[in-house]
């Protein structure tokens, strides 16, 4: 699963991904987003990409009706280790998370 890491995102939660063999690109890392990307920018450029957003943002990311696959990881003191076992746990169970809305936590 590609993902697309927004800007809030801990870096320890993209380095456990990336380490379980993920593909993470973060938003401040790409030069058509960076850090003051809109999440209407965010999005499309997920869309453009095939990526699904991975944010903390659920207000306003999980509002989108029409987006590439979102997912909602914590903001408290999950470890990247179980936020990581989270999303392989999604990516085996969910075969296209494309339209999907979910919640890291709830797969913990």
């Amino acid at each position: 699963m590609r993902l697309l890491a927004d800007v809030h995102v801990k870096t320890a939660y993209i380095n456990a991904l990336r380490s379980e063999g993920h593909t993470v690109e973060r938003v401040v890392d790409i030069d058509t987003l960076g850090p003051t990307a809109t999440d209407s920018e965010i999005r499309s450029y997920a869309q453009a990409e095939g990526a699904v957003i991975l944010t903390n943002d659920a207000k306003d990311f999980a509002a989108f009706d029409d987006h590439e696959g979102v997912i909602i990881v914590p903001q408290t003191e999950v470890t990247a280790g179980a936020v990581a076992g989270a999303i392989n746990r999604i990516e085996r169970v969910v075969s296209d998370p494309s339209s999907l809305v979910l919640h890291a936590t709830n797969w913990l």
